[in-house]
């Protein structure tokens, strides 16, 4: 009984300590930072990145390949006007088993917070293997054209980091 008890302070530590800060950083394709290049973490809080930026946060890296605006399906019609989908990739660069959802992710233009379309395509959503990438969609029910604001929280962390893009459509 006592090894148990003793055992368990030491099991909690151990899990907490594999649960540190996130990381969050700009993926440079045609260079790679030498540790003194690198940003300090304040310039990078509020760093807003666009569609093409590759972007990495615990080891997965997230790139935005395109935005668009389509009508929606024939059937289930987008309560604002349009559909915003936006075309993901992640690659798993950990080297565990990371999971992937459409969920952590939130669109806003202004103030208001954009809801989810789920009627069209396959949203992203899935655990992600070391070293694989997948690729899906994230869709939102949007009023039309202009400016928006998607952020990315992972699920899985204790800090409150986060990704943000800002997504021009016309």
């Amino acid at each position: 009984m006592k090894k148990l008890l003793l055992g368990l302070p030491i099991a909690a530590a151990l899990l907490l300590s594999a649960c540190g800060e996130t990381a969050v950083e700009k993926v440079d394709k045609e260079k790679t930072p030498a540790a003194s290049e690198k940003k300090k973490d304040e310039e990078k809080k509020d760093q807003v990145y666009k569609i093409g930026d590759t972007v990495k946060i615990n080891d997965v890296e997230y790139t935005i390949k395109s935005a668009k605006l389509s009508n929606g399906q024939q059937y289930v019609e987008p309560s604002k006007g349009k559909v915003l989908t936006i075309d993901l990739t992640a690659t798993n660069k950990s080297d565990s088993k990371v999971y992937i959802s459409s969920g952590e992710f939130n669109l806003s233009k202004g103030d208001e917070q954009l809801e989810n379309y789920f009627a069209d395509k396959a949203h992203i959503g899935a655990d992600l293997n070391k070293g694989k990438t997948i690729s899906g969609v994230i869709q939102y029910d949007v009023e039309g054209p202009g400016t928006y604001e998607l952020i990315y929280t992972p699920t899985f962390s204790l800090d409150a980091k986060e990704i943000k893009w800002k997504i021009s459509v016309k």
